[in-house]
């Protein structure tokens, strides 16, 4: 098959979509696929072909409008059986989130924020914001025309918010959780000795809810203080000092940025914490899980429905300070870490990257094979001239 998908950076390094894309990609060129990323920035990989688009920079909402603009007209150029979109595009044949509903991500995004004033001054700016608008009305326009035909979902929380948010049924959706590298994510051989050591993993460090774990760990500091936490990521640490300072767990903390090996620092860790206000399916949380560790999160990661009690545990809310606390201490006991750590890795061997991509060829080849007419302007490809179409007229 030929196959496009669109994203504005092709580069696994900038983040959870762009590493989905980038991995697929690789996969599907693997297994002898012709794959077209239409992207404004992108890294070179063998087999793949980049068609580079010239996309405005700024103000950021003429960047969102013009790269859909843009995949419209540069998709007349390319001869493809499907088209695979993130929500980013107006045209597509296989819709795949990987932020969920665009209002539901907004008022996690607002309830994030500590402050009360903060919140509301945020939720001010976010729900005027013309670059939001914008996201919402291109991420919503194949869905409420019905320019689609068939719809993916990443997670059974996602699935529930779009079903909820567009009025769609059951049928309307197959669910496609993303696949975490087990080879490369694996348990520690032996299990690290000394203190609790206890990770945090996030590029957004208050979505992620790193306030309500710093508050937990708080609450039993000054009982004992056998634990280290690790915060892994580029978040902005200086929005933490003070509390850290305040909560006197100064030498308690460390923040360790980004990681080369994020595979490694699992391994030297016990257990993963990820209090989320939103996630619409966490890949930490799946590569915690898969470098057998017990892994904490909220009923708001769309990976939550991967835990069960005896591999985790999942609080409703991230501002749940003392259930966060209470759960977070019950996992000093070695026996019940051990025991959940090698669940959680037997529980994820279910959801690999060769897994997701089996699921999402079969899913893709059944769009390719449905369709009567090609785009206009794109002259008839091989397997169009055999009566397979590559897209909507």
């Amino acid at each position: 098959m030929k196959i496009g998908l669109a994203i504005y950076n092709f580069d696994p390094k900038k983040g959870g979509a762009e590493r989905y894309a980038y991995d697929l990609s690789s996969n599907l060129v693997k297994r002898g696929h012709e794959v077209f990323v239409f992207c404004s920035h992108g890294i070179e990989m063998h087999g793949t072909h980049l068609v580079k688009m010239n996309t405005a920079t700024f103000p950021r909402w003429l960047r969102t409008l013009s790269f859909a603009l843009n995949h419209k007209k540069y998709l007349k150029t390319v001869p493809l059986d499907v088209m695979l979109g993130f929500g980013n595009t107006f045209e597509l044949d296989v819709y795949q989130s990987h932020g969920g509903v665009q209002k539901v991500w907004m008022e996690r995004e607002i309830t994030s924020y500590d402050d009360l004033k903060e919140r509301r001054f945020k939720a001010i700016l976010l729900k005027n914001n013309i670059n939001q608008k914008i996201q919402e009305w291109i991420a919503e326009y194949p869905i409420r025309k019905k320019m689609y035909r068939k719809i993916v979902a990443i997670s059974d929380m996602v699935k529930t918010h779009m079903a909820a948010h567009y009025n769609l049924g059951d049928d309307d959706f197959h669910i496609v959780y993303n696949g975490v590298d087990t080879e490369r994510f694996t348990p520690a051989k032996i299990q690290p000795a000394g203190n609790l050591k206890i990770l945090f993993s996030a590029g957004n460090f208050r979505l992620k809810g790193l306030h309500p774990l710093l508050l937990a760990l708080g609450e039993f500091s000054r009982e004992r203080q056998d634990f280290h936490l690790f915060i892994m990521g580029r978040g902005k640490k200086e929005r933490y000092q003070g509390l850290i300072r305040a909560l006197s767990m100064s030498n308690l903390v460390t923040f360790i940025g980004e990681q080369a090996s994020p595979e490694t620092v699992y391994r030297e860790s016990h257990i993963l914490v990820h209090p989320t206000f939103y996630d619409a399916c966490s890949l930490t949380t799946m590569e915690s899980m898969a470098s057998g560790l017990p892994t904490i999160t909220t009923k708001w990661n769309g990976a939550s429905t991967l835990i069960s009690e005896n591999e985790g545990y999942v609080i409703d809310e991230p501002r749940n300070v003392s259930q966060l606390a209470t759960v977070i201490k019950s996992l000093f006991n070695e026996n019940l870490r051990n025991t959940m750590g090698k669940k959680s890795r037997q529980k994820i061997e279910g959801y690999t990257i060769e897994k997701n991509v089996d699921e999402m060829e079969k899913i893709l080849s059944s769009v390719s094979g449905a369709h009567a007419c090609p785009r206009k302007g794109v002259a008839p490809s091989t397997s169009q001239a055999r009566g397979v179409s590559p897209s909507r007229s």
